[in-house]
């Protein structure tokens, strides 16, 4: 298995991890550590998706809808996790949908993880 592969691999489950949130009681603490584990995997998906953003012509419809989404995503993963308990279910889980939307257009492109020590 890659790097590449690796990489990609713990986002995934951090996604899948995130998609069940709802299903079960989460402590707020446990979708703190969640929010945060999927804040960190956009924070590395995000510049490459920019330096994609980066190369369209700055005028046309394709690079306006990336980079609005891509600066709605950044505003997001600034957010601290909500209070209550279900606005952080909620947040958790659009965290993901943000994450699952990167991955799948930007995973060629993650950078590489550190092996596993």
């Amino acid at each position: 298995m890659g790097r590449e592969t690796d990489a990609a691999s713990a986002v995934q489950i951090a996604i899948d991890r995130a998609r069940v949130v709802g299903h079960g009681a989460c402590t707020h603490e446990e979708l703190d550590r969640l929010a945060g584990e999927l804040r960190g995997h956009i924070t590395q998906l995000l510049p490459v998706a920019q330096a994609r953003a980066d190369r369209l012509w700055r005028g046309s419809r394709e690079w306006y809808v990336l980079a609005a989404r891509l600066n709605s995503i950044s505003t997001e993963v600034e957010e601290p996790l909500a209070a209550s308990r279900l606005a952080a279910h909620v947040q958790v889980r659009l965290l993901a949908l943000d994450c699952a939307w990167l991955l799948t257009r930007y995973d060629a492109d993650l950078p590489e993880q550190e092996p596993a020590r």
